[in-house]
């Protein structure tokens, strides 16, 4: 269920979107797990590694599997998995991933309830993870065939939405010390 959605130059909705993490989050007992999916060797493909070596940065106490340096993807995504659920047991998932959409919705931002699907855009079978999930769009979904080149999308707005979402995250994590 879409719970928000805008574009990342969308002046307050960072400030929404910390809102709505922390309706969904304060309540909870034990801190949430951020897994930034996606690959650090595709431009469009690192939203995930890129906002999680953020939020390590502006986070450091903050539970986040996926960055630059180690990333969660295809390849390691079950393994990892399961030593995360045994890590952080009983522990909320918020999934962050880069998305397909259409044209229009290029550099939308969007907060889901559910389990994120990883892999979807090309078509792989990977097992759902989270509880949450916040994806961004960094393609049209007419540009699937383009795809498969490591060099094809501007980091610009990757970088802009991973900075958005890290700042949102931020956000929420510093409102909920100072309560």
């Amino acid at each position: 269920m879409l719970l928000l959605k805008g574009h990342y130059s969308n002046k307050g909705l960072r400030e929404e979107m910390a809102g709505n993490l922390a309706n969904l989050l304060n309540s909870i007992e034990t801190e949430p797990v951020f897994l930034a999916i996606g690959s650090h060797r595709h431009i469009l493909d690192c939203l995930g590694p890129l906002t999680g070596t953020m939020l390590m940065e502006k986070v450091p106490f903050l539970p986040v599997y996926g960055t630059l340096d180690e990333p969660l993807n295809a390849k390691n995504l079950h393994e990892r998995m399961e030593l995360i659920k045994q890590q952080h047991a009983g522990s909320m998932q918020i999934a962050i991933d880069a998305s397909l959409g259409p044209a229009d919705d290029l550099g939308m931002i969007k907060l889901f309830e559910g389990a994120l699907q990883p892999g979807k855009a090309l078509a792989r079978r990977l097992e759902p993870v989270g509880h949450y999930y916040i994806t961004g769009i960094v393609a049209s979904q007419d540009d699937k065939p383009k795809l498969s080149r490591s060099s094809f999308g501007s980091l610009t707005p990757v970088y802009h939405m991973a900075r958005f979402i890290s700042d949102a995250v931020s956000i929420w994590y510093n409102s909920r010390i100072n309560i």
